[in-house]
Formats: C-alpha cells, structure tokens, sequence
C-alpha cells in the first residue's frame, strides 16, 4: 500500500517552502495546502503528499520553548534523510536538477544512469538547505 503523505520537520519554513515549491514544479507538485498561519506547508500534484512542518506546530508556544530546549542536542534536522520522487521523464529529472540548485540546493549527483541501482536508474540528487538528500528518478527507458 503507497503512503498517505510524508512530513519533514525544518528549521525555517519559509526557506524549506521556497526551495520545495521551486525544486518540485518540474515534477508536477505544488502547494496544496498552508495550515496553521504557514507552520505547516502541503505540496502534490492533486492534494497533499508531502508536508513539511514548523517543529512542533501544534504544540503552544510555552510547550514548543521547552520541547526545543530539549532537543538542542539533536543533530542537524536533516540529517539521515534521503527522499526520492518519481519523475515520469528523463527531461524532469534534468529540470528537477536545475531548479533545485537555482533554488538553493547543493548539487549531490548530477542528472544520469546509475547501474549499480538499475539498468534503467536515471535520476539527481541535491542536498535541501537543511541537508537532506532529495532525489528526481526516472526508470522507464530501455
């Protein structure tokens, strides 16, 4: 069964909206949903499928200050993230590479076949501005 939808926690909402909504409209997705006064951000193609989030949005602000305090210790918010999207095309993954470095991402493989995943593995990967590793990949030529 395919997930519902996934949710990224990040550091600066507003920074994460811009570089996903940039990076993302080669493959089609989009805003689709911003609840919450922006704290919480939904992008897809049809409805929200990937979320990403103020950390603890829905907790008060007295909650949030101590749950922060916390956590201060805990490494970068990325980090051990890999998300890969599919792309229907070769010229997408291309487009989702430019579009997420002109949006602030950090090249982390350039658009190309990658054999020792697949035969037919074409795909990019950048680093989001928090360090996660996001993908564009395309399997459908021979």
């Amino acid at each position: 069964m395919p997930f519902a939808h996934l949710v990224l926690t990040v550091r600066n909402v507003p920074k994460a909206q811009d570089f996903y909504a940039a990076a993302l409209k080669p493959l089609g997705y989009k805003i689709q949903a911003s609840v919450l006064d922006g704290k919480i951000v939904g992008f897809g193609e049809h409805s929200p499928e990937l979320w990403i989030s103020e950390r603890h949005a829905r907790k008060t602000e007295e909650e949030r200050k101590a749950l922060l305090k916390d956590s201060e210790q805990s490494g970068p918010a990325g980090e051990l993230v890999h998300l890969a999207f599919a792309a229907s095309s070769r010229e997408q993954v291309d487009q989702f590479h430019v579009a997420a470095i002109a949006a602030g991402g950090t090249d982390n493989g350039t658009p190309g076949i990658r054999p020792r995943y697949a035969k037919n593995y074409y795909a990019a990967f950048v680093y989001d501005p928090e360090g996660r590793n996001i993908e564009a990949v395309y399997m459908g030529d021979a």
